[in-house]
Parts: C-alpha cells; sequence; structure tokens
C-alpha cells in the first residue's frame, strides 16, 4: 500500500530530497512551498503517514507551525535543521517530542531515506548493494 508524505521545504533542497524519495517506491510524496498550504490540506485530510519540514522556510521559523499540528493530530514530523535555527529552539522541540527525526543540513539522500523510512515503518532491505562486493584491484 502507498503511504503519502507532505514535504514543505526551501527550494535548495527539493530536488534533494526527491531524489532520495525514489528509492522508496512505496512513499508517494506531495510537496509544498510554505506552511499555510499544508494547514488548508490538514482541513480537509490528515491521512498521512508523516511531514518533510525544514525549520526555516523563506526565513521565517515553521516552528509555530509544528506546535500547531502537533495539537491538532499525531502525525510524525522530520524536521531538518536549518543552520539559522537556535540551538536552544532544537533542543526544547526534541525534549517536548514535538518531532520524530532530525536531520542536520548538510545531509545525504541515504539519511532522507533512513527517516522517511521510520517516520512511515517502511522496512528496508538490508542487502549490500552489488558493489559493495567489488574489490578495486
Amino acid at each position: 500500500m502507498k503511504k503519502k508524505i507532505l514535504v514543505c521545504v526551501q527550494r535548495d533542497i527539493k530536488n534533494t530530497i526527491s531524489w532520495a524519495l525514489k528509492d522508496l517506491s512505496v512513499v508517494i510524496p506531495q510537496y509544498f512551498d510554505h506552511t499555510y498550504q499544508i494547514e488548508k490540506l490538514f482541513e480537509s485530510d490528515t491521512n498521512f503517514c508523516g511531514i518533510i519540514i525544514d525549520s526555516q522556510i523563506d526565513g521565517e521559523s515553521t516552528i509555530p507551525f509544528l506546535k500547531t499540528i502537533r495539537d491538532k493530530s499525531n502525525i510524525k514530523i522530520l524536521l531538518i535543521i536549518s543552520a539559522e535555527t537556535p540551538k536552544q529552539e532544537i533542543v526544547k522541540l526534541i525534549q517536548d517530542k514535538m518531532v520524530d527525526n532530525v536531520i542536520l543540513r548538510p545531509f545525504n539522500a541515504n539519511q532522507i531515506v533512513d527517516g522517511v523510512a521510520k517516520l512511515c515503518g517502511i522496512q528496508r532491505a538490508t542487502e549490500k548493494p552489488w558493489y559493495m562486493y567489488t574489490k578495486p584491484e
């Protein structure tokens, strides 16, 4: 069964996340440019396994939005931490269990795939890729 996930991040990392999520064929991402679009969607539909959200979008903190979403539902949240986010806010979010997973910038595609797999409860293959078995000469 396909699982829907919401993605609301800055434009500079949208392509990276899009490519990373291609590894998870059971995930259907929906992309948004701003948090108010997700708020409108939440009024009609809350059938999502999680949200990938940036801590800063267009220079604004998304922390108040996260608190609003957490009050309305128990959807799982993967937060991508931008450099502008104060450490105190990050610590408070984790201590208050407002987010389920945190990834710091810069990140790689594997971190995104692992984070989304944990959010949505997707089992990933533990098998090594073919190129891990080849020995250099």
